[in-house]
């Protein structure tokens, strides 16, 4: 993290980009790390320009849901998309943000840079903390998929 109003979380994955991007766009992968600490039920996944998505906390309602819309989609270079995070339960009305993710290959390697889109200063450490622990499940899910020999 830059600064208190720059978000920015990189991560060198030990995986082709082609692992990396289907660990973001296949719902059984994106379920098992885009939430620290919970495997997230795909109730929606429409990974194009203006598609949406839903997730959820298994058993939830949709207070502990994180809605979206995806804004840009170029296989293995970036992805973007914005958020309505109801995981919060005092939260009525969700915590909105914005996301892109840029993807690069390094000969067997991908490094992944998140930004916030746009720059608010409303982030801070917990924030980047949160995504630190989604992108440590990440790795375990894209590195799974390297031992396990699937065919990408």
């Amino acid at each position: 993290m830059k600064s208190n109003n720059e978000l920015l979380v990189t991560r060198v994955l030990d995986a082709n980009c082609k692992i990396v991007w289907d660990a973001w766009t296949k719902p059984l992968q994106i379920a098992q790390w885009f939430a620290p600490g919970v495997v997230m039920d795909v109730r929606e996944m429409d990974v194009r320009p203006g598609g949406h998505f839903r997730f959820a906390e298994p058993g939830s309602d949709e207070k502990g849901e994180y809605t979206g819309t995806y804004i840009t989609v170029k296989p293995l270079q970036e992805i973007s998309f914005n958020v309505i995070d109801f995981s919060q339960s005092n939260d009525v009305a969700g915590i909105r943000a914005g996301f892109k993710v840029e993807f690069v290959q390094l000969g067997k390697q991908t490094t992944m840079s998140l930004t916030a889109i746009p720059r608010e200063d409303s982030y801070d450490k917990a924030t980047y903390d949160t995504w630190i622990a989604c992108f440590d499940r990440l790795a375990i899910v894209v590195n799974n998929g390297n031992q396990a020999g699937v065919a990408h």
